[in-house]
């Protein structure tokens, strides 16, 4: 077990991160006690969750683009939405 100050984590993040990746245990010290380094599986649903919206997030950025550059289809009635739809 290797216990770090605050100070000790942001100068080495990435060495304690890969520390708690390879099974070490690492706690972090500080005023409001102390929290203990532990990796998250790529199948937890908090990560799944991150990971869906960060790419819905991305979809949604690339569409505001396309709309800017006018890479869009304008419907102006309901039958004009239905026909686009049915073609697709």
């Amino acid at each position: 077990m290797t216990i770090i100050t605050g100070r000790q984590f942001r100068a080495n993040q990435s060495k304690y991160i890969d520390m708690a990746h390879k099974g070490e245990r690492v706690i972090l010290s500080s005023k409001k006690g102390y929290t203990e380094l532990k990796p998250i599986a790529e199948t937890d649903k908090e990560v799944e969750d991150y990971k869906q919206a960060a790419s819905l997030t991305a979809l949604a950025a690339k569409a505001e683009q396309d709309h800017k550059n006018g890479n869009t289809i304008k419907c102006n009635t309901i039958e004009e939405l239905h026909s686009f739809l049915d073609s697709l």
